[in-house]
């Protein structure tokens, strides 16, 4: 597998956790989307890094403390993208919409109500989240 076909997202929530950020994706794969912060790994970067760096460069947020929730596969186009994801409550700043040229902006939905139109990586990453310590009981179960 190329490292072009290997990336981060990061799921950013609130405060009180009850919310997390989405923008609307620009000139890229499924423009229109809602998609979490995140991209593509570089060549030797750590996994925690590419999630920090990708997170400064698209919000302007300095995560402080990312946890890991887990990998998801999505098809795009003709190939597989791989997407390790993280969580990320501990972070200094205010969402900005950095390069606006990618992203229309960043807003706050809630973790009860996900929105129809999420990339479907960022939204298989999303139910990895939400739904983890049922995962965690699948695969510790007796």
């Amino acid at each position: 597998m190329e490292p072009e076909h290997i990336g981060v997202c990061v799921i950013v929530l609130n405060k009180d956790k009850t919310q997390f950020l989405l923008g609307k994706r620009l000139n890229s794969y499924k423009a229109g989307t809602l998609g979490l912060p995140g991209g593509r790994i570089e060549l030797e970067e750590p996994l925690y890094e590419c999630g920090k760096r990708e997170l400064v460069e698209e919000t302007s947020l300095q995560g402080k403390n990312l946890q890991y929730v887990g990998v998801v596969r999505e098809l795009q186009k003709s190939y597989n993208f791989i997407h390790f994801v993280f969580s990320c409550n501990e972070y200094d700043g205010t969402p900005q919409t950095v390069e606006p040229d990618k992203c229309e902006g960043w807003n706050w939905y809630s973790l009860d109500k996900l929105p129809e139109n999420i990339l479907p990586g960022h939204k298989a990453a999303l139910d990895l989240y939400l739904h983890s310590s049922t995962m965690k009981e699948l695969l510790t179960a007796d």
